[in-house]
């Protein structure tokens, strides 16, 4: 039997989309024309960096995944000077196992199309720390102008580089992005109609914790304090407003033991004692919903989306034991319960 293959379906999102970015365009506050004249007045194509009189540094990067997408940059607090689509050549775009995250290969017939943005030295260094799995390189880019200016990309941190499938909300992410700065036609339709994808899980397949106590809820106080800064407590994190407990590190000796303590160290400084839907939905973003302004902002099917991301996260082979539901957050005046 032929395996089915799925294309990208970007015009269920377009209305979400325009949406999120009428709100975001509404908030931004755009660097005046003169501050990015006095900037490029340091700029020369052969350097990849701008470096003021008063050592003030500004940087050019080469976006060619979710950081083309001006929703993707806002949510990271990233706001270039300036963007324009340009193509690297003698590469060409992969995506890489587990995530199907987009990484670069050098191809000699090949052509890569993104955005240039200029950003300060500050937000560059932020996004490095942001995209810890790749590392900057320098390639020489071609504006739609046949301009070349040297600028930063990344790279993916890999010994043996192998490929897999997008999934279909990063491609639209990515592809949004390019028709967002007006990339190449021709580049959007083979991202489009060429590039295989996972498909989107339809709601009717979202999966969600089950078993949850009946009647036992917790305060957003009593969430707080299980944060995982009292080691008399167990770490606790609430998902659409189901409060998960951590069971704790499994032996040194144990197989599971170095999955599980970088898991509970990222889950612990970035996630524990706290609601995580809303900023879920900020840092897993799914074009097919307007991003939330606030946690009341987030429709029933958008927190069961983030719901059925976490269960899959938890559910896996090695994290399977690890997450048990032991009641629910009792609704407060800042969320919403579903």
């Amino acid at each position: 039997m032929t395996e089915q293959i799925f294309r990208l379906n970007s015009s269920v999102s377009d209305a979400s989309f325009a949406v999120s970015c009428e709100n975001v365009f509404s908030k931004l506050i755009r660097p005046d024309q003169s501050t990015i004249d006095g900037i490029l007045k340091y700029d020369t194509c052969d350097k990849a960096d701008i470096v003021l009189p008063d050592r003030q540094k500004f940087v050019w990067y080469f976006a060619m995944g979710s950081m083309m997408n001006p929703i993707s940059l806002f949510l990271r607090d990233i706001l270039p000077l300036m963007s324009y689509p340009a193509k690297c050549l003698n590469y060409k775009i992969v995506f890489r196992p587990s995530m199907g995250m987009a990484d670069i290969e050098p191809c000699s017939e090949g052509e890569i199309h993104g955005v240039v943005h200029l950003l300060s030295d500050e937000q560059m260094r932020r996004l490095d720390a942001i995209e810890a799995i790749y590392h900057r390189i320098v390639v020489n880019s071609i504006n739609y102008q046949e301009q070349t200016h040297l600028v930063y990309i990344y790279k993916m941190n890999i010994d043996y580089p192998s490929t897999s499938l997008p999934s279909e909300r990063y491609l639209d992410i990515i592809v949004k992005g390019c028709e967002h700065y007006k990339v190449q036609p021709a580049y959007i339709d083979r991202l489009k109609y060429e590039q295989a994808v996972i498909p989107r899980k339809k709601p009717h397949a979202f999966q969600s914790f089950k078993n949850i106590p009946e009647d036992v809820f917790f305060s957003v106080e009593e969430l707080g304090r299980h944060d995982g800064s009292d080691p008399a407590l167990p770490l606790w994190i609430s998902v659409n407003e189901k409060i998960l407990e951590y069971s704790g590190l499994p032996p040194v000796d144990h197989p599971d033991y170095k999955l599980q303590q970088r898991s509970y160290a990222f889950i612990k400084s970035k996630l524990g004692g706290r609601e995580v839907t809303y900023g879920m939905a900020k840092n897993l973003y799914e074009p097919l919903y307007a991003i939330p302004t606030n946690e009341n902002d987030l429709c029933a099917e958008h927190r069961a989306q983030i719901e059925d991301d976490f269960y899959c996260r938890m559910n896996d082979g090695q994290n399977k034991n690890y997450w048990k539901p032991i009641g629910r957050l009792r609704a407060s005046n800042n969320l919403s319960k579903t």
